[in-house]
């Protein structure tokens, strides 16, 4: 697939001046343009009473997405996936579900079944498994300053954790972004890539969830689509942070701001300046981290624009 090679080439690049052994932070290649997603060709199709599932992938890496498609006679439709269940939501060519794997899902094969309900209140029940696979997840280590190296304390991350999880977990019922779909926040170099095992200060380890592009302080950071502020307040980990909703649990974080452009319950559109990169929080210098997150998952955010989205 098309999107398939282009990750594999980013990846490339990333492991470019770094290794599987913790190190200090490289700076990597400025990110390469990301091609416009291509709807694809379904590659498994399921048949029950009514209703026909269409598989756009067998295997899912660990953090992206997985899309299924359902057509015919569906009032409402879940997936499960292990311990986790993915609604799906409507659009004008049918019923669609982003199935995430987990960025810590191990690799292996998974039964997954989709439950659905028709307009007469019949239940049906469609089998299939998916493979998850292995992202390879690469080793990092920084040192904090002194007066950030608070920051490192793991009930610090927990609490910044409890309280995004509690926005991201939830689905507006209607899609907010437009057809222009999802764009970068801005172009810089990368500094860390989505997923990696993260070392701070020789003591802590933590997972990245998201990517960081490096920018020098008061460089204008666009909204990657359009939606609705969540969130725009100083955090911890994350300082001045924004979390702009984009509907059908879909969501886009931007983190350590100098200054905010927006504020929460403001719309805005794609392109549009919301902020300005900065370096507060748990930062080593300025930059801009953005981050993706699915149905109450952090995903990879790179993988995420180059995925074929429903409209």
């Amino acid at each position: 697939m098309r999107r398939g090679l282009w990750i594999g080439l980013l990846v490339t690049l990333l492991l470019i001046g770094t290794s599987s052994a913790a190190q200090d932070t490289p700076i990597l290649p400025t990110v390469a343009p990301i091609p416009t997603p291509v709807q694809p060709v379904p590659v498994e199709v399921l048949t029950g009473p009514n209703v026909t599932a269409e598989l756009y992938t067998k295997t899912i890496m660990q953090g992206r997405i997985g899309i299924v498609r359902l057509t015919g006679d569906v009032l409402e439709a879940r997936a499960l996936l292990l311990n986790m269940q993915y609604a799906f939501v409507p659009f004008p060519d049918g019923w669609y579900g982003f199935i995430v794997a987990t960025i810590d899902m191990r690799p292996r094969d998974y039964a997954l079944s989709i439950l659905i309900r028709d307009s007469q209140g019949v239940d049906s029940t469609l089998q299939t498994t998916i493979t998850i696979l292995d992202a390879g997840f690469i080793n990092q280590s920084f040192s904090l300053p002194a007066d950030r190296a608070y920051l490192t304390d793991p009930e610090v991350e927990r609490n910044e954790f409890a309280k995004l999880d509690a926005i991201v977990l939830q689905s507006e019922p209607t899609r907010l972004w437009d057809d222009k779909g999802f764009i970068l926040p801005l172009k810089g170099e990368v500094l860390s890539a989505f997923g990696q095992y993260r070392v701070m200060n020789q003591n802590t380890q933590t997972r990245h969830t998201g990517w960081d592009f490096q920018a020098p302080v008061g460089t204008p950071v666009s909204a990657m689509a359009r939606g609705t502020v969540v969130f725009a307040a100083r955090l911890d980990i994350r300082g001045n942070y924004v979390l702009i909703d984009h509907g059908y649990g879909i969501y886009t974080g931007y983190a350590h701001f100098s200054q905010f452009n927006v504020e929460r319950g403001q719309t805005v559109e794609q392109g549009e300046v919301i902020g300005l990169v900065g370096n507060t929080g748990r930062s080593t210098g300025p930059h801009l981290h953005w981050e993706v997150a699915v149905n109450g998952e952090w995903i990879d955010g790179m993988d995420f624009l180059a995925t074929w989205l429903p409209r």
